[in-house]
């Protein structure tokens, strides 16, 4: 009967592990998200379409983040991101056009 009680002990103890180790990564997340936000808030122009003023988005093109008005469809590149699209392949057609400006 005691046997039983250990067995039990040694379960009870494994889910604990198990739960500790997930409550600790989620909160770690909320804690990153919460920073992010935070970061964001002291920042009131943060992914605001300069255009428009609308709230942008992260699309990925050409294995790019770039940033797109949901609005006025706009896109926007960081710095570095131009030149990057630009170098990854042979520009053709309007990026030829653009390798050419820059």
């Amino acid at each position: 009967m005691n046997q039983g009680r250990d067995q039990y002990s040694q379960e009870e103890a494994y889910f604990y592990k198990i739960n500790k180790e997930l409550l600790e990564r989620k909160r770690s997340e909320l804690d990153a998200k919460k920073n992010e936000k935070s970061a964001q808030a002291n920042n009131p122009n943060w992914m605001m379409c300069p255009k428009c003023g609308d709230d942008m988005e992260e699309i990925e093109l050409m294995r790019i983040k770039v940033d797109k008005c949901v609005q006025c469809q706009g896109i926007y590149f960081n710095n570095g991101e131009l030149q990057i699209l630009l170098e990854s392949q042979e520009p053709k057609g309007f990026l030829g056009m653009l390798r050419k400006v820059f």
